[in-house]
């Protein structure tokens, strides 16, 4: 290719490059606390949402609130095209929505704002804040290169955002934040 056609080439590209950027894709990581067997008499199948919104979608399902979201007639899910991952007694893996997963080709169509987790956990009248423990609206951070990873660990009567270390070897560990190598995000 020649000097004089190398430079189209290159701003095309790049630009193409900047243009496709600008919506991150997120891998997303549910796990489920130990403490959720030992919490419940009887344990209730546990839904998990997740699904990149707007900032209006993240207002409106935060208006809503969590039961009425989970509510079968709501349709509100459908729309959002959220990806669900459950919890049973006797199942209790961690779930991963790659960055890769078909799904984030039709969000980032949509240009959002915030990766909505939102958890069918029952509702605790002992928890009095305003903010519903149960939700969570993580801000979307522009990335060019390498998607990046949220972690979310469910617990008992609240999800929540934590960050993820390594052991020393570098291998892996559990995701638990007994273990210390799990910390919360506040």
């Amino acid at each position: 290719m020649k000097r004089k056609q190398l430079l189209p080439f290159l701003i095309l590209h790049f630009s193409f490059f900047i243009l496709t950027g600008c919506v991150s894709q997120y891998k997303v990581v549910v796990g489920f606390s130990p403490e959720l067997k030992g919490h419940f008499t009887e344990i209730p199948t546990i839904e998990v949402d997740i699904a990149a919104v707007t900032d209006s979608e993240a207002d409106e399902v935060k208006q809503m609130g969590v039961e009425k979201y989970f509510d079968p007639g709501s349709g509100i899910r459908n729309r959002l095209q959220s990806q669900t991952c459950f919890f049973y007694r006797e199942e209790q893996n961690t779930y991963v929505l790659p960055s890769r997963a078909p799904v984030w080709q039709i969000w980032k169509l949509k240009e959002p704002a915030n990766v909505l987790v939102i958890a069918s956990l029952p509702h605790d009248p002992s928890i009095t804040s305003q903010a519903d423990p149960r939700y969570l609206a993580i801000k979307i951070k522009p990335s060019f290169v390498l998607a990046r990873t949220i972690y979310i660990l469910v617990e008992p009567k609240k999800i929540i955002q934590i960050t993820r270390a390594t052991s020393k070897k570098g291998e892996t560990q559990s995701l638990s934040k007994d273990s210390g190598q799990w910390v919360e995000i506040r």
